[in-house]
């Protein structure tokens, strides 16, 4: 999903990629604001690289393989996200793994916001930690694939549900009593 500046500028970015993947932390006081995940040529990661961007690194590296891809305990800002916004986040953090999908109001029932589909996809949209928070993993209503904000559009969010295993037209889903 979308990568935003959450109204806190940068003091440090890091970029970590292992093709066919990139992501871009950027930090601030400590925490992760926002990723941005995009493409990747070739493999990159800094030899001064923190502790948490070498985790992402080794993560990228399994998924890139199709091997299962564990990212770390991140340092993520989440007072920078709005309360609903970071409900459903952390709801699909928990509660949907990797393999798996969930519709949009699959997701909003999860979090305990039944009936409340649209609000979750926009939600998603705002997601500033794409992958580390899976929102490739909400689908449209009918199990397909809707609303993927990245630049590279829903072939990234295809591509990313490939690397985890999904078939791709088949979803998987969640019931809303949990995984």
């Amino acid at each position: 999903m979308m990568s935003r500046r959450l109204s806190q500028p940068s003091d440090r970015v890091e970029t970590v990629a292992a093709p066919p993947l990139a992501l871009r932390l950027f930090w601030s006081g400590g925490r992760i604001t926002h990723l941005e995940l995009r493409r990747a040529e070739a493999a990159s990661l800094a030899p001064d690289a923190s502790p948490e961007a070498r985790g992402v690194h080794a993560a990228l590296t399994a998924l890139a393989a199709g091997r299962p891809a564990a990212f770390p305990a991140l340092p993520l800002a989440w007072e920078l996200t709005p309360p609903f916004t970071r409900a459903v986040l952390q709801t699909l953090l928990e509660r949907v793994p990797a393999g798996r999908t969930v519709t949009y109001g699959e997701l909003a029932a999860l979090a305990g916001q039944g009936g409340k589909a649209r609000a979750v996809g926009q939600a998603m949209a705002r997601n500033p930690w794409p992958l580390v928070v899976p929102c490739h993993r909400v689908l449209g209503a009918g199990g397909g694939l809707t609303g993927y904000t990245n630049p590279h559009g829903l072939d990234l969010k295809a591509l990313l549900l490939s690397l985890e295993g999904v078939a791709l037209g088949v979803a998987l889903g969640v019931a809303p009593g949990g995984v």
